[in-house]
């Protein structure tokens, strides 16, 4: 019995930490846990440690599995899926806020996320940074939006979704932020540390909050709703990815002929997993943050940078005005087409140049795990259980080759498919005109409009 209570009222005994003498596992349970049970951390990008986790690969394969049941069927999967992962984290969210905002120190951690740093707002990189979340949070550049758009009836007010999409993805940042910060402020309430001792990196997640949450009373419940909410945003991010990548490559490219949808999407599912098995070993939490760092945060803003110009340039924003009257009965917010043509181009290739600046003047650098030095516990100073490190010379043209190889393509393909001469000199001119329908089978222009949906073939608005 007193084991018991012992475990429900206090720490539990993460990697054995309370069966050892080692310093390092007792100072701090939670971190020690992660990078040596979890990650089974090497210490450098080069050292695959002792190989996959097959722990890791089980629960990859689950996550695939999910993804697949989610899109398999197209919009009928994904439609009811989305249902779910767009209401439940909301529960987990308020379940978490009134829990946080109870708990002892949560005043300092919203006193900490609502007091302005101002001399970190002169600073570009905070500004390029939160860009970039802008980005994820949003899915901009992923095509999720633009395939879930296409799954909508024709005649659909696409600005009123905008501004609510907008909307609530601010609200749901503020929301989660507040969350966290309670959480962060119980922690460092709990450990007698600064708020800015325990909210670092990637670790937050899984090292601050997750001990955070172990300190609380009825730690089994709280951890299952923070968890199992992290995992479902998790299925529900990629499986919007995958449906932006599934649509166009089986409905408008046909690059799987005839083959049924079902199988489709799990080769993709399954070639996935494969690259997915590269972030399994010792060394895949590195290599996570190269991926991060290279092929998904430029490759993005090239891709949206890409669509503004498609859309205010060649498309031209009168056409795209046009379409949106067509489509909803009111012109575009004015607002919107300065955006488009002008604001948000000239940003994101501001952030696009600025990033490659600092990619080249300041080398990427990463933190791997190498224990702690006992003698710092014993003498009271900080232990450092990470170390950081300058990326090598091959991982940084690896990851060169990978912003190439997301981004190239995006050209060579636009250029060759709807680029041609007499095209772009149409567009200089302004003179090139485009009809928002599509050709009978005599190849007669017809005035209908079409509603491309990924599960059915187009249907007359």
């Amino acid at each position: 019995m007193r084991l018991k209570s012992r475990y429900i009222n206090s720490v539990p005994p993460y990697a054995g930490c309370e069966y050892t003498d080692d310093l390092c596992c007792t100072q701090d349970k939670t971190l020690y846990y992660w990078y040596t049970q979890v990650l089974k951390a090497s210490p450098s990008i080069s050292d695959f440690g002792a190989g996959p986790s097959w722990e890791l690969i089980v629960f990859l394969i689950l996550a695939w599995v999910v993804t697949y049941l989610c899109v398999f069927q197209g919009v009928k999967s994904t439609g009811k899926a989305a249902y779910f992962a767009a209401t439940f984290p909301y529960i987990c969210l308020f379940i978490l806020l009134i829990k946080g905002l109870t708990l002892p120190g949560a005043d300092q951690g919203l006193k900490k996320l609502f007091t302005p740093d101002f001399p970190a707002l002169l600073k570009p990189t905070v500004w390029i940074k939160a860009a970039t979340q802008i980005f994820f949070s949003l899915s901009l550049g992923f095509g999720a939006l633009v395939a879930f758009a296409s799954f909508m009836p024709y005649k659909n007010n696409i600005t009123r979704d905008t501004l609510i999409v907008a909307v609530i993805n601010s609200f749901t940042s503020i929301l989660a932020g507040v969350c966290i910060y309670c959480i962060l402020g119980f922690r460092a309430h709990e450990t007698g540390r600064s708020l800015d001792e325990v909210s670092y990196g990637a670790g937050l997640t899984f090292i601050a909050i997750t001990e955070a949450v172990s300190r609380m009373e009825g730690t089994p419940f709280f951890a299952f709703v923070f968890f199992f909410m992290l995992f479902n945003l998790g299925v529900s991010s990629q499986f919007g990815t995958l449906a932006g990548l599934v649509t166009p490559l089986y409905n408008d490219l046909k690059v799987f002929g005839k083959a049924r949808k079902e199988i489709c999407v799990a080769l993709l599912s399954v070639i996935f997993f494969g690259i997915g098995i590269i972030f399994t070993p010792g060394n895949g939490q590195y290599i996570l943050d190269l991926f991060n760092n290279y092929p998904v945060t430029m490759p993005l803003l090239v891709v949206s940078i890409t669509e503004a110009i498609a859309i205010g340039w060649i498309f031209g924003i009168e056409n795209f005005d046009a379409a949106i009257r067509d489509m909803t009965g009111a012109p575009c917010p004015t607002y919107f087409k300065i955006c488009i043509k002008y604001v948000s181009p000239l940003l994101m290739i501001f952030l696009l140049i600025w990033t490659l600046v600092d990619a080249i003047m300041h080398p990427q650098t990463y933190d791997v795990f190498v224990n702690c030095n006992p003698d710092d516990i014993v003498n009271n100073r900080t232990a450092e259980y990470t170390k950081n490190l300058v990326l090598p010379e091959s991982a940084r043209v690896a990851g060169g080759f990978m912003v190439a190889l997301c981004t190239v393509p995006v050209a060579v393909y636009g250029i060759w498919k709807h680029m041609t001469i007499k095209e772009i000199k149409e567009c200089i001119n302004g003179t090139r005109q485009y009809v928002i329908g599509e050709t009978n089978r005599k190849g007669e222009d017809v005035t209908v409009k079409v509603n491309y949906c990924a599960e059915e073939s187009p249907s007359v608005v």
